[in-house]
């Protein structure tokens, strides 16, 4: 007698402690289905994840499973498919609350509630609104739950919406106003938490701002590597890049978070129903972009066109100039997303280079104006600098002057130039221009198809630098 009422006092008390205790299951960065191959072995893939969070889900009935953002744009498979298979894979999962990263953008907040219309995950974001200043797409501001006995409150914020295409329709608003216009009504939480996809340093500030938030789950830093940093003993928690791992925070009542890094590498088993799924989209974008268009004689470096001229940026702002016959070409050095080795060049090489389908759009635009325009981007070290065809400028970060040729002389400010460029950079166009073609317009096919067809042109592939881009740091 004695032994079960023992055993029933043990059982109850497992039961309380199970109930007063909640997982959140975090990832972000999910721009792609099916893992991806690395000097590591593959990492990544929906079908690991949904193993991983049934695995969790089992052990403790109070678990969640949140997205911290992008799983659409910014790598080939999201150009391609533009995040449906996403949402299919997160309904099956499946994924409980999602914010939003300025990828899911991408192709412009019309396709963004198309998504969510077939989403069955709660989306929500804290600092996103519509032209009337309410929340984009009518969703929450804020979502509290009332799991496992603890009431956690949680905010989404999104950052970097300017280097997503331009778009009337949805609004960045201030992080730091809209954390602290919604704290008030979030009432007595036992924990604050923050979904955000932003930066180490505003992730920061935004805790020394606010002490009441006990957790940030931000995007990833570092493509490989998973990070969780502490600002006191709050923590901050960035996954690896493209859904490489996942996040097991620990909730417990009068507690700090505790944090697990779990890898969604080859030790985990993909579940069969959702691995299914990714071998199928393997082998439809394989069939689809197996075209071969020439032969690439030098690499070409994602890297180079961030800080200076690069091999694949002459390429492209060529390809847009000799689409358009236009007098000048420009891209941004962010705009161009892959590494492609020396050797056969594939439509999957070209539609790597260039993921998000940006039509190529062409204005008028006096010198003065274009200098300008490349005087204001000369700085930039997030992906901003101008690529260019058709002129060369050099910039003194020093005395911060410009100047630009064309065919070998000084470019006068009066003179009209017809000029190439993405969808991307012509919403971000500021100052007096004529729009001569616009990405409606049938002459603006997307921007892959512009390089696609020059380089089935050149059949041998040889872009060189020119000193078309000349930064001098000091005199």
């Amino acid at each position: 007698m004695f032994r079960k009422f023992f055993l029933f006092v043990f059982l109850i008390s497992s039961i309380s402690l199970t109930a007063q205790k909640v997982e959140l299951v975090y990832f972000t960065d999910a721009h792609q289905i099916f893992p991806l191959e690395s000097a590591d072995g593959e990492r990544g893939g929906v079908a690991r994840l949904k193993t991983v969070a049934d695995k969790i889900r089992k052990t403790n009935s109070n678990t969640l499973v949140i997205h911290g953002g992008d799983l659409c744009g910014g790598v080939l498979f999201g150009g391609m498919y533009k995040g449906e298979p996403m949402i299919e894979a997160f309904n099956d999962i499946p994924v409980d609350i999602c914010n939003f990263g300025q990828h899911e953008f991408d192709f412009g907040a019309k396709h963004t509630i198309q998504l969510l219309s077939k989403s069955k995950s709660k989306w929500f974001s804290s600092n996103l609104k519509d032209r009337d200043g309410e929340v984009f797409g009518s969703l929450p501001a804020y979502l509290l739950k009332k799991i496992g006995g603890l009431q956690i409150g949680f905010i989404g914020l999104t950052d970097a919406m300017n280097t997503s295409i331009h778009d009337d329709f949805v609004i960045q608003e201030d992080l730091f106003v809209a954390v602290s216009q919604i704290l008030p009504k979030m009432g007595k939480l036992d924990f604050l938490v923050l979904i955000t996809q932003t930066d180490l340093e505003t992730n920061r500030k935004l805790l020394e701002q606010f002490p009441e938030i006990d957790l940030i789950l931000t995007e990833e830093q570092y493509e490989y590597e998973s990070n969780v940093f502490y600002k006191g003993s709050i923590p901050v928690v960035a996954t690896a890049g493209n859904m490489s791992s996942v996040a097991k925070v620990s909730l417990e009542k009068n507690k700090k978070p505790l944090v697990e890094i779990i890898p969604l590498n080859q030790e985990i088993v993909a579940e069969k129903y959702l691995r299914d799924m990714e071998l199928y989209y393997q082998k439809d974008m394989e069939l689809q972009l197996s075209e071969k268009l020439g032969r690439l004689e030098v690499a070409l470096s994602v890297k180079d066109g961030i800080i200076g001229e690069s091999l694949a940026g002459n390429l492209i702002a060529d390809a847009f100039r000799e689409w358009h016959k236009s007098n000048v070409a420009i891209i941004n050095g962010g705009g161009i997303r892959a590494s492609i080795p020396i050797g056969n060049l594939s439509l999957k090489s070209v539609r790597s280079l260039l993921p998000f389908g940006n039509k190529v759009c062409l204005v008028l635009m006096k010198g003065t104006d274009l200098k300008q325009l490349l005087k204001e981007n000369a700085t930039n070290k997030n992906g901003q600098l101008l690529q260019v065809s058709g002129i060369n400028y050099k910039y003194s970060r020093t005395n911060q002057e410009i100047t630009v040729e064309r065919n070998g002389k000084e470019l006068d400010d009066e003179e009209l130039l017809s000029i190439a460029l993405n969808s991307y950079n012509l919403g971000k166009l500021k100052g007096d221009f004529e729009i001569l073609i616009d990405e409606s317009n049938s002459k603006a096919i997307e921007d892959f198809e512009a390089l696609k067809a020059y380089c089935k042109k050149l059949k041998v592939i040889h872009p060189v630098l020119e000193e078309r881009v000349i930064l001098i740091e000091s005199n």
